[in-house]
């Protein structure tokens, strides 16, 4: 899940979303020809918008506080509770409660290899997009699911009902710390760890803007992105598909489970969505296949949607998914059918290996 961390200073009103800088990637419009990143420049100005009698104001948020500063309540600040720390690399620094080791050695080793398909399979040439200063992510890892509960919302003003989230800030503004917030399973594990690298990489190198100005219906905390939402198609299939592809490779067997028996075509995921046309199965393990499919079967296609992704430019690729209609439809269901059926061979497989060792 990815997220926008907003500064603890920052005043908020009941029932009243926090202003934002405007920028036009969070909405789209038929008239609108331009692309995102040539109205980029406008966001940095104290300017107001009346489009269509909606008033959007840019006057600039305050930067994101350092976390190790937010208390409320009498809590401990975030630097009590997570006093250990430890650099993987210049871009991936870990603060933590309670992780040993070992196990900072093998989450360093498995997400510089992550780091490294993501480049290659995406072809990126490490080049981030414009205007994003998220040079390093920090991963903030609570020590149980309890203490996350406990202390998550108050240190990063997020919500809590989650197994973790991504907050991107505002990676235009400088001194802004691109922040991954998680906590240790009950055997150890870092819940989420990998999904939410990529969420990190994929902003950084593939989407332009913070995570309102892309695609989504989301409104809700910590972003309060600006309503009316964008018009269809969205970003959620890739944004969150991707995330789960690189993460579990072919190795996915609750997304693969479902390709047995298709739910959706190709041309209805496009328009996932988080608070309408979603649900955990289909953002996160239709938008499994739907990313893997393009990225294997359509290489090209895969390529033209990141060079307008990585350009701002979402109104053209808004155009373009939509020009394709339903001609990739009966492609994706038989290509469906195929990894299903190769995941049953593989299960069956392992069974008769298992058969085969009892005694």
């Amino acid at each position: 899940m990815r997220g926008l961390f907003l500064a603890k200073t920052q005043t908020r009103q009941l029932g009243t979303a926090p202003q934002r800088p405007f920028n036009l990637r969070a909405l789209t419009f038929k008239a609108l020809s331009f692309t995102a990143q040539s109205f980029k420049e406008l966001s940095f100005k104290a300017l107001t918008f009346v489009l269509g009698g909606l008033a959007l104001s840019t006057a600039p948020l305050s930067l994101p506080a350092d976390a190790a500063t937010a208390t409320s309540a009498g809590a401990p600040a975030v630097s009590e509770v997570l006093q250990q720390q430890h650099r993987c690399s210049d871009t991936l620094q870990l603060r933590h409660a309670n992780l040993q080791p070992a196990q900072l050695t093998q989450i360093c080793i498995d997400l510089a290899a992550l780091e490294q398909r993501f480049h290659q399979l995406l072809q990126t040439g490490h080049k981030p997009v414009a205007h994003d200063g998220n040079s390093t992510l920090r991963a903030n890892i609570y020590a149980s699911k309890a203490d996350y509960q406990r202390y998550a919302g108050v240190h990063f003003s997020m919500p809590t009902d989650n197994g973790g989230m991504y907050l991107e800030g505002m990676p235009d503004r400088p001194g802004n710390q691109a922040e991954f917030v998680a906590y240790q399973r009950d055997n150890g594990e870092v819940w989420n760890l990998r999904h939410e690298f990529i969420h990190y990489l994929d902003g950084r190198f593939n989407l332009y803007g913070d995570f309102c100005a892309n695609l989504h219906d989301s409104h809700a905390a910590p972003e309060h992105c600006p309503k009316p939402a964008p018009l269809t198609p969205y970003l959620v299939w890739w944004t969150e598909g991707l995330a789960e592809y690189i993460a579990h490779g072919a190795d996915n067997p609750q997304a693969l489970a479902l390709a047995a028996n298709p739910a959706f075509e190709l041309s209805a995921l496009f328009n996932t969505g988080y608070e309408q046309n979603g649900g955990s199965d289909r953002v996160y393990r239709w938008g499994y296949l739907a990313s893997r499919y393009l990225i294997e079967q359509h290489p090209a296609k895969t390529s033209q949607l990141l060079q307008f992704w990585r350009a701002g430019d979402y109104p053209r690729y808004q155009a373009l998914v939509k020009s394709w209609g339903t001609s990739l439809d009966a492609g994706f269901k038989q290509w469906l059918a195929q990894v299903s059926q190769s995941e049953l061979s593989q299960s069956e497989v392992a069974q008769a290996k298992v058969a085969e060792a009892k005694p």
